[in-house]
């Protein structure tokens, strides 16, 4: 069982976690977030097969990586999540939105990202519209996990049970339907057009901080009935 201060921890770090994903998915990276990543201290041996992979993907891009990383990074970023240079009609892109790798048609503004819109809204969250780019994002959509770790950590502090159990359902109703159902198949797709192992090795990384953060859900979600019951 959590503790408060356990419980408080584990809302605020996967808070950091997912805002740091979703930098890493949105565009190009830059100096500073190329030199935190590449002076990391990644751990081997998670408990997670995907995240533990992603690691090392990610660690052997920096053991052998170009001098200019963020030139190298952002075409290898427009390679796999731009399309850019890539001229087919027949293979699928690795463009990171959600309806193209759920909906029957594989087009943008789908089923998935009218759904994904009004869970933003019953859940008080909003997408930028200056940035101009769908809501089903995958950059949006883990933003979106950010606001509710953000949102969970309040609620667990001013000891609101009722609307934090609410809060850790959503989370996981998210993360099983809107996350973990599409990112398995980007990577697989996004591995056809990538050159270098640092971006198809982030997303096994977010793919395995999912998992543990849906598995930790699922315990914090089974402590808080426990409590309830008690009660």
């Amino acid at each position: 069982m959590l503790t408060h201060t356990e419980l408080l921890d584990f809302f605020n770090e996967s808070a950091d976690t997912y805002r740091f994903l979703s930098q890493v998915f949105f565009k190009e990276l830059n100096d500073e977030a190329i030199e935190e990543l590449a002076s990391a201290d990644y751990p081997s041996d998670t408990g997670n097969a995907h995240l533990d992979q992603g690691y090392r993907m990610v660690r052997r891009y920096f053991a052998f990586s170009a001098t200019d990383r963020r030139t190298q990074l952002a075409c290898e970023y427009a390679r796999v999540f731009l399309a850019a240079g890539v001229f087919t009609r027949d293979r699928q892109t690795a463009v990171p939105y959600e309806s193209v790798f759920t909906g029957e048609e594989r087009i943008m503004m789908g089923v998935a990202r009218d759904d994904v819109v009004a869970r933003f809204l019953e859940d008080g969250f909003r997408v930028n519209p200056n940035l101009h780019e769908p809501e089903d994002h995958l950059a949006f959509e883990l933003e979106y996990l950010v606001n509710m770790n953000e949102r969970a950590g309040a609620l667990a502090r001013a000891k609101d049970k009722a609307q934090l159990r609410r809060n850790v359902v959503r989370q996981l109703e998210f993360i099983e339907t809107h996350l973990l159902n599409w990112i398995p198949e980007l990577r697989d797709v996004a591995q056809e057009y990538a050159k270098l192992s640092f971006y198809t090795g982030m997303l096994l990384v977010a793919q395995g901080t999912l998992e543990q953060g849906r598995d930790l859900l699922r315990d914090i979600l089974a402590q808080l009935d426990d409590v309830g019951a008690a009660a």
